[in-house]
């Protein structure tokens, strides 16, 4: 499986997620991610001002129900929603 580091700024922490599966949505890129605990989370793909990719957590609730009901399709794993 694909891995990325997601840099968190608050904490200055780096973890390290595996990429599950991944959608596009509105003409961006949304990656399902696990951390070593098994947790999952939604992370949003962008590009900098240097066209670096960058992720960040989805701030909108609506933004982040939209893009869980479209994971949760999926046959391949499931979602929980805590």
């Amino acid at each position: 499986m694909e891995k990325i580091i997601f840099y968190d700024e608050d904490t200055g922490e780096e973890i390290l997620f595996e990429i599950v599966d991944s959608t596009v949505f509105n003409d961006n890129k949304y990656l399902l991610v696990v951390d070593e605990d098994d947790e999952a989370t939604i992370l949003k793909e962008a590009k900098d001002k240097d066209d670096n990719l960058v992720y960040s957590l989805i701030e909108n609730e609506d933004e982040f129900q939209q893009i869980t009901l479209i994971l949760m399709e999926s046959d391949e794993y499931d979602i929980e929603v805590n």
